[in-house]
């Protein structure tokens, strides 16, 4: 009867231990539609969500909405900072400025663009400058990921949350 107790409470302990939720921050992939992200347009304000990279040239301070776009923001008075527009351009990570012109990726592409007058202008585009830069295959930090899947689209970013047993670290 001992014996039996044992081997039942064994059996239990590991049938516990299978069923166990591994609940761990760490990065979940954003995915995007290859074909609806190499337009770029200028567009309202919006909340920064998962900001990225900043650049600032003269009064404007211009900051990567990961993955999505640039937004744009007056910082002639830092104490009072107003947010101006949006510039939508689905897989950006980079932003430049110089000379009045904005360097950023859609993509792959090097996109090169102008504002005049609330209207955006593309001045040039240069297809797949950036390699795989706007797909990337791993989350910014070391540590667990959820995998991707390429059913649901493509890499265009990260977001960290709570994540239940990750298949995928580094």
């Amino acid at each position: 009867m001992k014996n039996v107790t044992l081997m039942l409470m064994g059996t239990l302990l590991l049938l516990s231990c299978s069923n166990r939720k591994n609940e761990v921050t760490g990065y979940a992939p954003v995915y995007g539609d290859l074909s609806e992200m190499t337009g770029v347009s200028l567009e309202p304000a919006r909340t920064v969500e998962n900001g990225g990279k900043v650049y600032v040239w003269g009064d404007l301070l211009y900051q990567v909405e990961t993955g999505k776009g640039i937004h744009i923001t007056d910082i002639a008075d830092p104490a009072a900072p107003v947010q101006k527009g949006f510039i939508k351009a689905g897989g950006a990570q980079e932003v430049a400025v110089k000379n009045g012109l904005i360097y950023t990726n859609s993509q792959n592409d090097l996109v090169i663009l102008k504002i005049e007058n609330n209207k955006l202008q593309v001045v040039k585009r240069l297809p797949a400058a950036f390699g795989q830069l706007s797909s990337p295959a791993l989350p910014p930090e070391r540590g667990p990921f959820e995998c991707p899947d390429r059913s649901k689209g493509i890499v265009i970013g990260w977001q960290k949350k709570t994540l239940i047993n990750p298949a995928c670290s580094y």
